[in-house]
């Protein structure tokens, strides 16, 4: 999370030429990821947390709470405007819906786009997690959420990540948020286990995610090494931010610039 914040500062720098970075990643351990303003203490049941091993992290963007477990994340960050209208935020999230609706289908999953803002949402716990809602241009299919996403901004790029999931645990996430049944939570979601009767690959999910991204682009993705400067960066973020699970100081800072 910490490197996807520094290439966004990155591209956002007023002087970077054009780019654009496409990463896939997976995580350690089970880990449960907050959007950037939820409040930790009204979500996170932090003793089932510790129980099953479970870390709490934060994320840049906002949104609502992820479980990173079995599941492929990935992250676009981007200044460049021959492939992204970088001001639409609506087009932006499009663009990047049909290169991961187009990777589905070279796994043999086809999917639809979900078109209202908050599907499914209401009172109660389930909204405090992502994939009970689906929000406008991300990924259903047969109208249950299969890919989640989520956007930060700058003037001059944006980052968007999200979680492509490869078998959905309903019992653990309902667990971590205190969301009761677990029925409840796997009839609004579903998973590339469930579309194919079997787990692809991590390397599967990648390399049809890769082919997508190129075909809807017309782009030839080239393998990119981190940089010893931004790698610094990351890393110092890291364990000055990203270790810390109560952002609220952060929140208050940002809105008072915005």
């Amino acid at each position: 999370m910490a490197l996807d914040e520094v290439l966004l500062d990155h591209v956002s720098h007023s002087q970077c030429l054009p780019a654009t970075y496409l990463r896939f990643y997976q995580w350690v351990c089970p880990t449960l990821s907050l959007g950037f303003s939820q409040k930790a203490e009204r979500v996170v049941n932090q003793d089932y947390c510790k129980a099953k091993g479970i870390s709490v992290v934060r994320r840049p963007t906002g949104g609502k709470a992820v479980l990173h477990h079995r599941e492929v994340t990935y992250s676009v960050v981007s200044n460049d405007a021959a492939f992204f209208p970088i001001a639409d935020i609506s087009e932006t999230y499009g663009r990047i819906a049909r290169a991961l609706q187009s990777g589905f289908r070279f796994l043999g999953i086809e999917t639809t786009l979900a078109t209202d803002c908050g599907r499914n949402t209401g009172s109660g716990p389930l909204p405090a997690a992502c994939f009970a809602v689906a929000n406008h241009h991300e990924i259903l299919w047969q109208n249950r959420k299969l890919a989640g996403s989520a956007q930060r901004r700058t003037k001059s790029g944006f980052l968007q990540h999200g979680s492509i999931l490869i078998e959905f645990d309903a019992a653990l996430l309902s667990g971590a948020l205190r969301l009761g049944d677990p029925i409840s939570v796997a009839s609004r979601v579903t998973d590339l286990n469930t579309c194919l009767h079997s787990p692809p690959t991590t390397l599967e999910v990648i390399s049809a995610m890769l082919r997508g991204f190129e075909a809807i682009f017309g782009a030839h993705l080239q393998p990119s090494k981190l940089g010893q400067g931004l790698a610094e960066r990351a890393g110092d973020l890291a364990e000055r931010k990203y270790s810390i699970l109560d952002w609220s100081d952060l929140c208050r800072q940002v809105r008072r610039v915005e």
